[in-house]
């Protein structure tokens, strides 16, 4: 026993002894850490005022853990560091930032006064954007930060943009803001969305319906040293859902309609039994109606005796899990019918497509989602309304919950389909995002739930700012010409390229060999054509999986063109291989092996396939492609892939440019510090001098025609229709050379009389023929074509430089 209580008291004796040598020896740190240590302090002034500047931060490089250094109410700051060089970075808002240099030595104090410069003189701060309702009001609150010392001397509230709203107190630093009513965002909504003039439900895309809702702001302060201003936004929240425009809808969701315009209006609703929903602005070209319970809803107009049928339903979702190459699984509800022998296959290219799996994705690999997202990424999402979409799935709240949103691990998904299969089967991009509701009664009637129109494309990709490829298109864009499509979209000629009915039925013709007019039945109408909206160009079952880097999306044709409408075939020309489809002369071969007798007509104007091609060209070689032509993917990587999109419909410049307009300064990619400019500024200018040679030969062989005796006559140009007859050419004292409907015509001054769109053949006789039957008008003919080849192909040589040369020179050449 004595010797066991010894060892313990030894024991005790030890760890005292232990416990004393720690404390003194961080006793001795904290004097080392002391005598290592030095202080930097300092004053920050106003270069302005030599006032003190307040609440900047000083941040040191390199930097010193947990340090947080501010300036007081007095501009002082101080601080103790380890010694050492250091350099402080001085910022402040609204002042430009100031980096010194200061050497901290141990125990000693180092003084280091800083002055920063005003970004402005008078700093304006309207506050963050806010939210209201309609005719709902708001405070607006300005801060004004005097840098320069002067004073205030007054206020004015003022509104820039939106629905009108009134303003109380505008005089002041605190106004008060009652919005506009519900009618009148509808109405800004409409104009926004400017629709088609035609009976239909009107697409509405998150673009426009945030730039509908905002109301803008500007308050204009006036100091003693001059006026400032700053901006604020304010948000009205809209009872308009976004829409793809079909006539296939959820209930709980706002519908709203257009009418084609007339002098007035009477809509009646017939809803399906059991349902209580009412039909608002009734006298209106814009009534809006939310459908409560499933079944059709018949619109009717009584002074036009249109009517539109609409069926409402609710979501389902089809996806029960997924294969072993990670592609989504669905269960009969889809498969059953859509295998190729009831009807057509679409889940299997979409199973494959980006669209399928863009949820997936980025619970598998993101660190920046989540319930913003999947109003396009999931089927249903609308927290305002119940009709079955993900955010009533029965686990979708234990979803939320389980961490798997912004923890990226490849098994979330996986995760999320054996952990929340009900929340899983509403997942991703599906069927019923661009069809509607799958348990509607639409489901096999076709026409409510499929629509070609790029509202449907635009209730997700007309997303502000990220993903506004839509208004890219819709706003920019040629394509987007309802205009074409309305006037020529029926024509078995025009309605190949101008329609997207009529090009969807031409291609497969077209694929076959055969590219003359449409021979499959026109079903569509002026009513209901589509420009060339994203379906022309892109399958929409059948998308690539990425848009960025790489880019896999795909389009219809792609590599070669089959035989075109302009004679020629375009190889190996990439993804342009569905611009070139359209974009060529379309009126057969034009060259001097082919051509026996030329006539007054003209190229098509969308020449551009034509000229990188190098074909359908008189008085050169043809075939001389463009080594442009063979660029990987050639239109589309100049046009889409290497010009920038246009910022205002893009975040970050990001995706591919959908408003098709080629900067001149992708050019420095290959050709260093040549932008094209001078190419263009060249050809321009003997495109003009092409046009005067050809006037003047119309004038000289006009001349040279009366002066053999033979009288120019213009067909049905004078009086009540009666002809016009050229007798002596000293008589036309200008020719300007024009186009008209397809045809190369001119405007003829006759004693100074002009006579327009006179066609140089159909609308003109000679002895024996027309205008251009002669060797010399054969040679006019001739040169016309090629003007208007390069004036329609509008990139001023840039697609084909030598060739564009070739031609010019050769044509001016020939008219001599």
């Amino acid at each position: 026993m004595r010797a066991y209580a010894n060892r313990n008291w030894l024991l005790l004796i030890a760890i005292l002894s232990l416990s004393t040598f720690l404390v003194l020896a961080s006793c001795a740190d904290d004097a080392d850490d002391e005598t290592d240590s030095g202080t930097v302090s300092g004053t920050v002034t106003n270069s302005l005022t030599g006032g003190p500047v307040d609440g900047a931060t000083v941040a040191t490089d390199p930097a010193v853990w947990d340090m947080s250094i501010l300036t007081d109410s007095g501009g002082r700051y101080s601080a103790t560091l380890p010694a050492g060089t250091y350099d402080l970075t001085f910022e402040r808002q609204y002042f430009e930032s100031s980096t010194q240099t200061v050497v901290v030595a141990a125990g000693e104090t180092t003084t280091s006064d800083v002055v920063l410069a005003p970004t402005v003189p008078v700093a304006v701060d309207a506050g963050e954007d806010q939210e209201g309702s309609p005719d709902g009001t708001v405070t607006l609150k300005v801060t004004v930060e005097l840098l320069d010392s002067s004073e205030v001397t007054g206020y004015e509230w003022r509104q820039t943009g939106g629905v009108e709203a009134a303003i109380e107190n505008a005089g002041s630093d605190s106004a008060t803001v009652t919005l506009g009513g519900p009618a009148a965002y509808k109405r800004h909504l409409v104009e926004i969305l400017d629709p088609i003039d035609r009976f239909m439900v009107l697409g509405v895309n998150p673009h426009s319906l945030e730039e509908a809702e905002a109301a803008m702001f500007e308050i204009a302060v006036t100091t003693s040293s001059g006026a400032y201003t700053g901006t604020v936004n304010v948000m009205a929240h809209l009872p308009h859902t976004v829409s793809t425009g079909l006539q296939n809808v959820a209930i709980q969701e706002s519908v709203l309609l257009h009418g084609k315009t007339q002098d007035a209006y009477g809509w009646t609703l017939d809803a399906p039994s059991g349902s209580t929903a009412s039909l608002e602005d009734a006298s209106g070209q814009n009534p809006v109606f939310a459908p409560d319970v499933a079944g059709k809803y018949t619109l009717a107009e009584s002074n036009s005796g249109a009517s539109l049928e609409i069926y409402a339903g609710s979501w389902a979702g089809v996806i029960t899990g997924q294969d072993a190459n990670g592609e989504p699984v669905s269960d009969s509800s889809c498969i059953s019918c859509h295998n190729d022998s009831i009807a057509p296959d679409k889940f299997t290219p979409w199973a494959a497509s980006g669209h399928a799996e863009i949820l997936a994705e980025n619970l598998n690999t993101s660190t920046h989602y989540g319930e913003g997202c999947f109003a396009c990424h999931t089927v249903g999402f609308n927290q305002s309304a119940g009709n079955g979409g993900i955010d009533e799935a029965s686990d979708y709240a234990e979803f939320l919950d389980a961490g798997l949103i912004n923890s990226p691990s490849p098994d979330n998904w996986s995760d999320m389909l054996s952990d929340y299969p009900e929340t899983a089967r509403l997942a991703n991009i599906q069927c019923e995002n661009c069809h509607g509701p799958q348990t509607s009664e639409a489901h096999m009637k076709g026409s409510p739930r499929t629509s070609l129109s790029g509202d449907v494309c635009g209730a997700c990709h007309g997303e502000p700012p990220r993903h506004g490829r839509f208004q890219q298109w819709n706003d920019i864009a040629k394509h987007a010409d309802y205009t074409l499509a309305v006037e020529r979209g029926t024509s078995e000629s025009c309605g190949r390229c101008h329609a997207a009915q009529g090009f969807l039925a031409w291609l497969p013709q077209l694929v076959a060999g055969n590219p003359g007019n449409i021979e499959a039945e026109i079903t569509w109408t002026p009513e209901t054509a589509e420009p060339v909206t994203c379906v022309v160009c892109h399958d929409p079952h059948a998308q690539g999986k990425t848009s960025g880097e790489p880019n896999t999306a795909t389009v219809r044709v792609e590599g070669d063109t089959p035989m075109l409408p302009a004679g020629f075939k375009a190889v190996g020309v990439g993804q342009g291989a569905i611009c070139v489809t359209c974009h060529n002369t379309r009126n057969g071969a034009h060259n001097d092996a082919v051509t026996t007798q030329m006539d007054d007509r003209a190229p098509h104007v969308a020449a551009q396939g034509d000229v990188l091609m190098g074909q359908n060209a008189y008085f050169v070689n043809v075939g001389d492609r463009s080594p442009h032509s063979f660029i990987e993917d050639s239109c589309a990587n100049c046009h889409m892939v290497l010009t920038p999109p246009p910022a205002e419909f893009s975040y970050n410049l990001s995706g591919t440019n959908h408003s098709f307009v080629a900067s001149p300064d992708i050019c420095s990619n290959c050709h260093g510090a040549f932008d094209g400019g001078s190419l263009q500024e060249s050809t321009h200018s003997q495109l003009e001098e092409l046009k005067a040679a050809i006037e003047q030969a119309i004038v000289s062989e006009i001349k040279s025609q009366t002066a053999a005796g033979n009288a120019v006559t213009l067909i049905g140009f004078g009086p009540a229709t009666s002809d016009v007859t050229i007798s002596d050419g000293t008589s036309v004292t200008a020719v300007e050379l024009t186009e008209t409907h397809g045809r190369m015509a001119m405007d003829i001054t006759i004693d100074s009389t002009k006579y327009e769109h006179v066609r140089l053949a159909s609308d003109t006789t000679v002895k024996d023929g027309t205008l251009l039957s002669s060797d010399r008008g054969q040679t006019i003919a001739k040169a016309g074509w090629n003007y208007f080849l390069l004036h329609g192909d509008g990139s001023e040589g840039v697609h084909n430089p030598d060739f564009t040369l070739n031609v010019l020179n050769a044509s001016i050449d020939a008219l001599r």
